[in-house]
């Protein structure tokens, strides 16, 4: 159920508890929630990005003008 995203209060009545603390107990991170985790951030940072590259495709800031020039190549 969490790699679902299902909301605690649902696993809790699924499960039969009235609270968390046994969905607190027993629940862990699996590896798909972290390359969940992962896609989200990288979809976020790509955008923020494209949004900043929009407002002009250089900066002189090196190591932004370094990632603004070659994600747009897609060599990130």
């Amino acid at each position: 159920m969490d790699e679902l995203g299902v909301p605690g209060k649902l696993k809790d009545e699924r499960m039969g508890h009235s609270d968390g603390s046994v969905q607190a107990r027993y629940s862990h991170v699996t590896p798909l929630m972290r390359a969940a985790l992962l896609d989200g951030l990288t979809g976020l940072w790509e955008a923020a990005l494209q949004a900043r590259r929009e407002i002009t495709p250089g900066s002189p800031v090196s190591v932004l003008d370094w990632l603004l020039r070659t994600s747009d190549q897609g060599r990130i």
